[in-house]
């Protein structure tokens, strides 16, 4: 009897660590197996500009390394937060992409939304890149001094074409409005695309634009490019002078760099899951086309990642939430959210 028992123990133990040992290995295979659907990819910008354009070169290379389509949306909207509440609304299991700009690091100071990048994990921070401000070819101002001297007689009476409060344009005008006192009427568009269909059809006097999106309108003549917004002229663009190298008054406050593309998720994702992506992405950022397209449009090729990649961002976040708050565009101290001073 005791000899039977004993039998029926061992038994029973077998069957539990062979079930134990199944169920490990079928978590496993469930882990390796990610992706097993198409992922979706929210776009935080509207078709056409910078933002879009990286990310549709980016996506096509990356799914093929991952073995399941990207899906990309444009879900545009208030500077991106749009797009960005809807991301974190989804499960973190790596089948939400965001694919946005710099602009969750400041829309906490200018009382857009609570949320940031700290509430997600960067897969990929692709470019780095810089605003150009432009107007039509037919603009009465040839220089940025002439703009500059019009604004100043005509106070918030020129109008200037915005992505939103907090997008590069906007920044750009309180960079503009911090130095020279200038005040302009701001109209708002869904990103770089609808800025450049405002600006050929004379609906704006004056924007800024990502070089990427404004070089070709720039070499075909249709816009006059007024000044880099950088320290330093861009190889893109090197007939057109720097705000910086004109006016060194503006030197400190172009410290940091004008603006970054990534692609993120949701903070909580798996580990195992967020390397894949990872991954995925070096490979599309490594890709000749991809590297091409940054040459010839004036991004500078960041490919950062993990910590690097958050450390980019806090840096940028403490210049930009700063500036803007000491250029009175701010609704909110940097301080109270822990931004130092840079």
């Amino acid at each position: 009897m005791i000899r039977r028992q004993k039998l029926t123990c061992i038994v029973l133990l077998l069957v539990f660590t062979s079930l134990l040992v199944l169920g490990c290995a079928g978590k496993q295979a469930a882990k390796e197996t990610y992706p097993t659907q198409n992922i979706n990819g929210t776009i935080a910008w509207g078709a056409g500009g910078g933002t879009d354009s990286v990310s549709r070169l980016l996506a096509p290379v990356a799914e093929k390394e991952l073995g399941k389509s990207i899906v990309l949306t444009n879900k545009t909207g208030a500077t991106g937060t749009i797009a960005t509440q809807y991301v974190f609304d989804q499960k973190a299991d790596g089948y939400n992409l965001l694919f946005h700009a710099e602009n969750p690091q400041i829309y906490q100071v200018l009382g857009l939304s609570q949320l940031s990048y700290n509430d997600f994990e960067p897969i990929l921070l692709a470019v780095q890149g810089m605003t150009v401000i432009v107007v039509h070819k037919d603009s009465p101002y040839k220089t940025l001094d002439d703009l500059i001297n019009d604004a100043k007689a005509k106070p918030g009476k020129i109008n200037i074409g915005i992505s939103g409060v907090g997008g590069q344009p906007y920044m750009t005008a309180n960079i503009l409005k911090k130095g020279e006192g200038v005040t302009f009427n701001t109209v708002t568009f869904d990103g770089d695309g609808p800025l450049i269909t405002a600006l050929l059809g004379k609906q704006v006097d004056v924007t800024g634009l990502a070089i990427s999106a404004a070089a070709q309108y720039i070499r075909n003549g249709d816009f006059r490019g007024l000044a880099i917004v950088a320290n330093k002229r861009n190889p893109a663009l090197p007939d057109v002078p720097a705000l910086g190298e004109m006016k060194p008054l503006y030197q400190s406050m172009l410290q940091a760099p004008g603006f970054f593309y990534g692609v993120f998720v949701k903070k909580g994702t798996p580990d195992d899951i967020v390397k894949k992506l990872r991954d995925a992405f070096q490979v599309a950022y490594k890709d000749a086309k991809f590297q091409e397209y940054c040459t010839k449009n004036g991004l500078i090729p960041l490919g950062l990642t993990g910590d690097e990649a958050k450390q980019y961002m806090k840096k940028w976040q403490s210049t930009m939430s700063w500036l803007i708050y000491e250029a009175g565009g701010a609704k909110e101290s940097p301080e109270k959210f822990g931004i130092p001073k840079p």
